[in-house]
């Protein structure tokens, strides 16, 4: 896997300007000042190292939409030896974990963040690899966040060829549903149109034609007779994004 980001395109220098999306205001809401973050698949660490110029920003007096938690221990986890180094580079600790069912921390996580790595997962281990995060790795009411491309979106097979390793898209309702079943309490889909970013009259534009897509989409469902799962949220926009708490006790036996 050492050379999956070359064969990729994808370089460390594409992230210098990163900077966290306003959907992280949700995500980071009300947690405490030091805590545990843990980013699993980190790649070149693009969020962990925005978060950190968050925090130091909001420790600075510098302010800011997303209310960083002051001083946070943050770490990261990969198999890509090269996107780690990058990521010790850059002052954070990062650790090379093959086999995720073998990582214990001595000092569990508030918050675990997964981006774009379920998908990667061989389709049975994702459940397994999640109740490990909520039995091993998070802490009692902490937080996962997860974002994975939308099969539902309008370019969601692409995504699901475009990297040649990925296993599996998700819609909202399958994401939920892995995480309810690994355990997860009370979660919720965020930014399920991926307007967090955007203001003022380009937002009102974007709502109206999201609404025009919607309204199309579900005319040729009638016409072609195909359906929707009625309790599953509609979403469009081309990530899926997630939160779910670690309130259950479930065990081990309790899993499919």
């Amino acid at each position: 896997m050492d050379n999956y980001f070359q064969a990729r395109g994808v370089q460390a220098s594409m992230y210098e300007n990163f900077r966290l999306p306003m959907y992280f205001k949700e995500v980071l809401e009300g947690i405490d000042e030091g805590a545990r973050i843990l980013d699993f698949g980190c790649g070149f660490g693009q969020t962990l190292c925005a978060i950190k110029t968050a925090a130091k920003e909001n420790a600075g007096g510098g302010g800011g939409n997303i209310n960083v938690p002051k001083s946070p221990y943050l770490c990261g986890i990969d198999i890509n030896k090269h996107a780690i180094e990058s990521v010790r580079q850059a002052g954070i600790e990062c650790l090379y974990v093959e086999n995720i069912l073998d990582f214990i921390p001595q000092e569990k996580f508030d918050l675990i963040i997964a981006t774009h790595t379920l998908e990667h997962l061989p389709k049975d281990s994702i459940i397994p690899t999640l109740v490990h995060f909520r039995e091993h790795v998070l802490k009692e009411n902490g937080r996962i966040f997860v974002a994975v491309p939308n099969a539902q979106s309008h370019t969601g097979c692409y995504w699901a060829y475009e990297d040649f390793t990925h296993n599996t898209l998700f819609t909202t309702g399958s994401l939920k549903y892995v995480l309810a079943m690994a355990g997860f309490s009370d979660t919720k889909i965020i930014d399920k149109d991926a307007l967090a970013n955007t203001k003022g009259l380009k937002k009102i534009i974007r709502k109206a034609l999201l609404q025009l897509y919607y309204a199309r989409t579900k005319l040729y469902n009638r016409i072609t007779n195909s359906a929707f799962h009625a309790p599953s949220e509609i979403s469009f926009s081309y990530e899926i994004k997630a939160l779910g708490i670690n309130k259950s006790k479930r065990s081990n036996n309790d899993n499919p």
